[in-house]
């Protein structure tokens, strides 16, 4: 045998979330040890472990020390997959259940249990070994050394014969063992690890790989789902990849001005969280979010946990938001689920397959604080970590709506704390002035965008929704009636003025007038009296001249008298 015959390898159970929780598979070639609880989903394990194996083209053996012929097809018939298993020829199932009444005395005979088996086993290439309710054949082994020998044996003997085994065993509360067989643990490969709890009256299931020798695994303790799928590990079953590039592209939520504060709108494949207290109109603003998405010709899923489609849809046409029309046409798909009915698990698997199914652009959870209402051990804030991570890696614009954290009047927290991992947070509240309350929007944080840091009116009417300009007085931001009110005294403070300055230039105006016509009269005036003085001029001339010749004609005389 060559030095590569013994590696490691490992064999696909065809459940994605197992398979990425070992890494790959099962060992294959060995056994793999399942311990639970009642109820935890054993014998479901190993007949839908079966189930894929066959529709991959695999046989496989399905022993049974618990459940009849019959009950084990009523449970597999229970499943999806459960009609193709059970008209399949590619498998058989081996009841080995003591008969009832029956007296057991000294140890069993595990050769005859091998050559069963082997018998049926040797039909299928590569088969699977499913051994269900391995302790219900332990506990008539009067010796648990012997009994640990004899499971050993069964490993040995399918490793050799190249079979996959599958163990199960009811969970010993003592540690990792099935009842009647301490320390088998030690000697097996692999163990599978399935709870139980009940957390407010609800059933919480779990799976944990306890051990994997030799290869690297998860070893959380995961939610794991039964539904009519079979076992579902949600948070594992669909891989969370990053986007290879940051993208420029931004889009619209709906409202022209929202866009210019926020530079022209959100990233493309980014997250939103609209936050706020009830009535602030958080489920409108992300119903604009999704009819702009819709209009752009992608589309968009709407999972609402507080509203019902019918009147939802109606209630939003009174604010000019259509979505009836998108709906007509398949660009939105609107899911109304009840947050109380299910665990976050099922919730967050729910959606997941609507993603899958639907493959939206832009996704809608209105509100995300409503999982809170949901049980679950693993906690509202990674079911909603692990779903924008599941949109991210799609590339998927996601839109989330949540209320304000309690005793928290500033709106600055939320209740499942998804504000620290969005990456725009928009935060509606109410601003409450002389006995108004008029809602407001501002913006905390938006990555990688320089955006407004002032609260703004935001105003509901027929014709949709907009944002008022910010009105400051003082250091304060006035909106509704004292904004309204403000306004007018400021008009009205106008009209005076400019009655005043029509009333001064009017005053102007005549004092001008009077002003010119006294001009025109001094000047009239000044004319007569320029007139005047030069008449008394000329007249003065005339007078000297008169003068001028008397005497000249006085010399004359006189010289003429003097000469006689």
């Amino acid at each position: 045998m060559s030095t590569t015959d013994w590696r490691l390898q490992k064999r696909p159970t065809g459940i994605p979330g197992l398979d990425r929780l070992t890494h790959g598979g099962l060992p294959e070639g060995q056994a793999t040890l399942v311990l639970g609880q009642p109820g935890t989903g054993k014998t479901v394990l190993g007949l839908q472990l079966l189930a894929n194996a066959v529709g991959r083209g695999d046989g496989g053996v399905f022993v049974t020390f618990e459940e009849s012929l019959g009950q084990l097809r009523r449970s597999a018939d229970s499943f999806r997959w459960g009609g193709e298993l059970i008209d399949s020829d590619a498998w058989s199932i081996i009841d080995a259940r003591t008969p009832a009444g029956t007296e057991v005395s000294g140890g069993f005979d595990i050769d005859a249990l091998l050559g069963a088996i082997s018998a049926q086993a040797d039909r299928f290439d590569n088969a699977w070994i499913v051994i269900d309710g391995i302790d219900q054949l332990l506990q008539h082994q009067p010796d648990p050394s012997i009994a640990a020998d004899q499971v050993r044996q069964i490993n040995e003997y399918c490793e050799k014969c190249g079979w996959t085994l599958l163990i199960s065993g009811k969970l010993d509360e003592r540690g990792l063992s099935p009842r009647h067989l301490d320390g088998i643990e030690f000697l097996l490969p692999t163990i599978l690890l399935l709870t139980a709890r009940v957390i407010d009256r609800r059933l919480n299931r779990h799976i944990q790989v306890a051990k994997y020798r030799g290869s690297a695994h998860v070893t959380d303790v995961v939610p794991l789902v039964m539904d009519d799928d079979g076992i579902q590990l949600p948070y594992q079953s669909a891989p969370s990849k990053e986007p290879a590039t940051a993208g420029t592209q931004r889009v619209s939520t709906g409202i022209d001005r929202l866009d210019q504060l926020l530079g022209g709108g959100p990233y493309h494949g980014s997250s939103t969280l609209i936050s706020g207290r009830p009535g602030t109109a958080k489920s409108t603003l992300a119903a604009s979010f999704a009819e702009a998405a819709a209009g752009r010709g992608g589309r968009t899923l709407y999972v609402s946990f507080d509203e019902v489609e019918a009147p939802y849809v109606r209630n939003l046409a009174s604010v000019g938001i259509d979505l009836q029309s998108h709906i007509d046409a398949g660009r939105l798909r609107f899911c109304a689920l009840s947050a109380w009915s299910a665990l976050i698990s099922e919730h967050f698997l729910h959606i997941q397959r609507l993603i899958e199914e639907f493959e939206p652009h832009c996704l809608v959870i209105d509100p995300v604080s409503a999982l809170m209402k949901a049980t679950g051990s693993e906690g509202t804030g990674s079911a909603i970590e692990r779903l924008l991570a599941l949109a991210r890696g799609r590339g998927i614009t996601t839109v989330l709506t949540s209320l304000n954290g309690e005793g928290d009047p500033e709106g600055e927290t939320t209740l499942v704390h998804v504000s620290t991992i969005a990456d725009t947070w928009i935060v509606l509240d109410y601003n409450v002035r002389a006995g108004e309350r008029n809602r407001s929007l501002s913006i905390v944080k938006s990555r990688g965008t320089a955006h407004s840091n002032q609260q703004r009116e935001l105003v509901l009417s027929a014709q949709g929704i907009d944002l008022a300009d910010v009105y400051e007085y003082g250091t304060e931001v006035l909106m509704g009636t004292a904004r309204a009110q403000k306004e007018s005294e400021e008009r009205a403070a106008t009209r005076r003025a400019a009655m005043e300055r029509t009333q001064r230039r009017q005053e102007l105006e005549r004092r001008i007038e009077q002003t010119r016509s006294e001009m025109d009269r001094l000047q009239t005036e000044l004319e007569l009296q320029e007139q005047t003085s030069g008449e008394v001029d000329r007249m003065d001339r005339q007078h000297t001249e008169q003068m001028k010749r008397r005497r000249q004609s006085d010399r004359g005389r006189d010289e003429e008298g003097g000469s006689k």
